[in-house]
């Protein structure tokens, strides 16, 4: 099991799934190598060893309750399909890396493992904002990132995936989500 932010991933025994974003080759190397604010990580990177074997490169963002006194910031919110397509780009990169320089065995063996899968899938965890539709959160919000992220990430992954909660089940990916 994983917790990323209130949301808790429990994958199945075929996957193997790291907090990327917390590992130490993440944040003291890959983080710091760009002056401009270093490289973009997803949240986890998960392994499945099945039939196929599959790379999950997973963001979760849960918007259901925002603090009216912190709200997101607007080009966050927007921005978000281009988010998710850097971070995409940037881990990938970070973990091909990792691969050959990580210091923690743990985190090396992981990279190596995740570039040796047969396929690369991406996935938003998005749980949308439960109040009114508003500017920052407009109805069909999921439908439209999912649709702007689709021309970004396709020679990585030509389907990716916004998930929540309720659709987790019938994606046919190897997790739950609470």
């Amino acid at each position: 099991m994983l917790q990323v932010e209130s949301l808790l991933f429990t994958f199945a025994p075929t996957v193997v799934a790291e907090p990327y974003d917390t590992w130490d080759h993440y944040r003291r190397v890959w983080n710091n190598n760009n002056p401009a604010g270093g490289q973009k990580g997803m949240d986890v990177v998960a392994i499945e060893n099945a039939a196929v074997s599959t790379n999950w490169l997973i963001e979760a963002k849960d918007f259901r309750i925002v603090d009216p006194n912190t709200p997101p910031n607007p080009c966050n919110v927007s921005g978000l399909h281009q988010t998710v397509a850097d971070k995409s780009e940037h881990t990938l990169a970070g973990l091909a890396d990792a691969a050959h320089h990580a210091k923690v065995v743990s985190e090396k063996n992981h990279a190596e493992n995740a570039l040796a899968t047969n396929t690369q899938r991406i996935v938003l965890h998005l749980e949308e904002h439960t109040g009114p539709h508003s500017k920052l959160f407009p109805s069909g919000f999921s439908a439209n990132v999912l649709i702007k992220l689709k021309p970004l990430v396709k020679h990585i992954d030509p389907n990716p995936l916004v998930l929540n909660i309720r659709k987790t089940p019938s994606a046919g990916v190897p997790w739950t989500v609470v």
